[in-house]
């Protein structure tokens, strides 16, 4: 790795620093304190707010775009802290629930829940990440171990996935370990549907070659 001597700086950890999306910085007690940085968290509402106020879409549409990145944003900012009302999503999800709810088809409790399919909710917990028991290397060849220490550190549904299928993957049959990401492949294309039968994971490789397949088999 080669580090870059203009974007490089060094700075005290109780100044707090920007890193890859998010704000470190030790406080005045000594604790460890990881938040989503302030830029991060401004573009994140920028995506949101383009897709509610896009006139193109209508509710449902905006429902199914807006999940996957509210979750996917979600996901990666589970081990911070985000309690509190600094990075609450009340006023966005607000205005989303004033627009879908001037579509005439909707009404309240119909906007409800395409509310709550847009905004799903995943639980964060500051500083939970999974530690590497004792002197575990990645090099050191138990397989077993760096499988499933792999699965913990997806959400629900991967982990799940991940669990019933022996933490390999449903393509390949190979273990799933750290050196490639675990993608969670819908079967039957419908990314609504998350029932556990319609759920299984694959290597980021052989997510890819399945969709490959796919586009090729179309007329």
């Amino acid at each position: 790795m080669k580090v870059s001597e203009n974007k490089t700086k060094i700075t005290a950890t109780t100044e707090g620093f920007d890193f890859l999306g998010w704000h470190f910085k030790v406080q005045s007690n000594g604790k460890f304190r990881c938040t989503p940085s302030v830029e991060n968290f401004k573009k994140f509402r920028q995506k949101v707010k383009a897709i509610v106020n896009c006139s193109n879409y209508g509710a449902k549409e905006k429902a199914t775009r807006l999940a996957p990145l509210v979750r996917g944003w979600r996901n990666y900012h589970k081990f911070c802290k985000m309690d509190g009302s600094r990075f609450s999503l009340y006023h966005i999800q607000n205005r989303a629930f004033k627009v879908f709810n001037k579509e005439a088809k909707l009404d309240r409790h119909s906007s409800k829940k395409l509310l709550d399919k847009a905004f799903p909710a995943v639980p964060y917990s500051e500083n939970k990440f999974v530690n590497v028991k004792g002197n575990k290397s990645p090099y050191d060849g138990d397989i077993i171990y760096w499988s499933e220490r792999n699965s913990k550190l997806y959400d629900d549904h991967t982990s799940r996935a991940l669990k019933r299928q022996n933490h390999t993957c449903g393509h390949c049959g190979m273990k799933c370990l750290s050196d490639e990401r675990v993608h969670l492949h819908h079967i039957d294309g419908n990314h609504s549907n998350w029932r556990n039968k319609n759920l299984v994971a694959l290597h980021e490789s052989c997510h890819n070659y399945v969709h490959m397949g796919k586009r090729e088999q179309q007329p």
